[in-house]
């Protein structure tokens, strides 16, 4: 029996990120969007499992140490392209609640980005919020998976997880949970639980 859905938060509670955003950011460093957009993510398992700070991050996403105020803008760029609420998942999540079954968050994601998603008043039915960065484990290693399980004191049989990369879905089907893969709103069928 499901007693837990278990999501992903880009891309599932949250609509993808702004595609905007790494333009932004490469215009404020002076470098071309293509290359930082590599950088972007050539560079992020470390910064989302904590392993590297956000100075420390940008610093090799950008090729060169920046000021501190730059990096302060930069941050605010990243935390504010992946806070655009998925309004039709978070609907679905509330009926999931409504039907007494419990939602939770398992999310790759940097401290920064982590906690400022712990203060958006949206995010406040889902408990506990499992992040990357503080379990300094991330998707799609299996461990991560298995941290998850002991956090909600459930068996695989009792959680539905939900995911928009499919290596992620297929490394939590690898240690037995319900896995699915969401491509978008229309997907909302990924999201039934009987």
């Amino acid at each position: 029996m499901v007693h837990w859905l278990l999501c992903d938060y880009g891309g599932v509670l949250s609509l993808p990120q702004d595609p905007t955003a790494l333009a932004r950011v490469a215009a404020l460093v002076e470098r071309p969007v293509d290359d930082l957009t590599a950088a972007y993510w050539r560079h992020r398992l470390p910064y989302d499992r904590g392993e590297v700070t956000a100075a420390q991050y940008w610093a090799a996403v950008v090729g060169a140490t920046q000021r501190a105020e730059v990096v302060s803008r930069l941050v605010a760029l990243d935390v504010a392209s992946w806070t655009r609420p998925n309004r039709p998942v978070l609907a679905a999540a509330r009926a999931a609640r409504r039907a007494g079954i419990s939602v939770a968050v398992l999310s790759n994601a940097p401290a920064e980005i982590a906690r400022a998603l712990d203060r958006l008043r949206w995010m406040a039915g889902f408990s506990p919020r499992l992040f990357s960065c503080d379990l300094r484990l991330a998707k799609p290693d299996a461990a991560i998976f298995a941290t998850a399980l002991t956090a909600l004191g459930a068996t695989p049989a009792e959680v539905v997880f939900v995911d928009d990369r499919e290596e992620n879905v297929t490394a939590a089907r690898a240690v037995g949970l319900d896995a699915r893969r969401f491509c978008g709103p229309e997907d909302l069928g990924a999201l039934a639980l009987s």
